[in-house]
């Protein structure tokens, strides 16, 4: 019988939230064929507790306020006489010292690496949505068959994008994400100005909320591009507002390996994003995609214009960034790609 427990303390609805709910069935239909179960434990109040709270079977919740105070750490004891786990699987740092210091001797303990700020501890596994990550692990001390490479995955749309297909109408550019300084949105912005001022017709619509909010409408403001961006906050459907564009812009300056770029590339965008780490596992320019310098509006905006004048490439680049994202980084793979790290894991401490 192997039981896992499976941890994410996070409070919002993001990317790393996201792939915690990814993996959450398929650990369950693992840990069931072993004779075992998977509990999920998520942050009492966060915002995926409340949205998992008719789920079933039921996620556990406890309070997670430091990694040390007694209240987190007696709440992660409970969690550990509930679970009773031969592994305990935690996205990110809170809960990986949480349950460090709540789980008895002898459980295999890992931790899912999102973003390159991760501590390395002895006798831990890494599973490393991306391969700059993996290498970080190894290079901060953690044995190389204790880390392991599982690329996040997107469901298959049900929708699919038909770039600029909208006769009369000027190009829809979107990018979606949290509004915060390390995606990189002003940059955009300062890109549109651009396209304007070289006589491009070309909207953009940016999905999200976040503290960037107030600076990036300033911007809005003083670039006389009211009629051109639009902050349009969270939605509820991102595969249908991705599908609604022509171009999709990912001006990220820090990135794991992003879900948003994956949903954009399913669903057949072209699109135009930071030659940066995550990325540039993905996207190979020209390809399936375009790569352009981070913190580079000039640059981004001649990816961009470039598109614009040879749709027939735009659209061979989105069709192919489409099969890409389909064949290999779908729920199916995913699947099998943790599986085989878990029987590791549960082999080899």
């Amino acid at each position: 019988m192997t039981n896992i427990l499976h941890a994410m303390l996070g409070k919002g609805l993001g990317g790393l939230e996201q792939v915690f709910l990814d993996y959450q069935p398929i650990l369950e239909a693992l840990a069931a064929r072993r004779g075992g179960t998977c509990r999920g434990v998520v942050r009492r109040g966060g915002k995926v507790a409340v949205a998992q709270a008719g789920r079933e079977p039921p996620l556990l919740t406890m309070p997670a306020f430091t990694d040390w105070d007694p209240v987190s750490v007696g709440g992660a004891r409970r969690v550990v006489r509930a679970a009773d786990p031969a592994l305990v699987l935690s996205h990110g740092q809170r809960p990986a010292r949480l349950f460090a210091r709540a789980a008895a001797p002898g459980t295999v303990m890992a931790v899912c690496v999102h973003k390159p700020v991760f501590d390395v501890t002895p006798d831990t596994h890494y599973l490393c949505v991306g391969r700059h990550l993996a290498k970080l692990a190894i290079e901060r001390g953690a044995p190389v068959d204790h880390v392991h490479f599982i690329p996040n995955a997107v469901t298959p749309p049900s929708v699919q994008a038909a770039p600029f297909a909208r006769a009369g109408h000027s190009v829809r550019i979107v990018a979606a994400g949290r509004l915060h300084r390390k995606k990189g949105f002003d940059v955009l912005i300062r890109a549109i100005a651009h396209l304007r001022a070289w006589g491009l017709e070309a909207t953009c619509e940016i999905a999200g909320e976040g503290e960037e909010r107030p600076h990036l409408e300033a911007l809005v403001a003083e670039l006389g591009l009211g009629g051109d961006v639009a902050l349009s906050g969270w939605t509820a459907d991102v595969p249908a507002f991705l599908a609604s564009g022509d171009i999709f812009a990912f001006p990220s300056h820090q990135e794991g390996f992003p879900l948003t770029l994956l949903e954009a590339m399913a669903v057949g965008l072209p699109v135009v994003a930071s030659e940066i780490d995550g990325p540039i596992e993905m996207l190979k320019d020209g390809v399936n995609g375009r790569l352009v310098p981070e913190d580079d509006p000039d640059r981004l905006a001649e990816a961009l214009g470039e598109l614009i004048a040879d749709r027939p490439a735009a659209r061979a680049m989105g069709q192919a960034a489409r099969t890409l994202v389909l064949s290999q980084y779908g729920p199916d793979e995913l699947a099998r790609r943790l599986e085989v790290v878990v029987d590791l894991m549960l082999t080899k401490t």
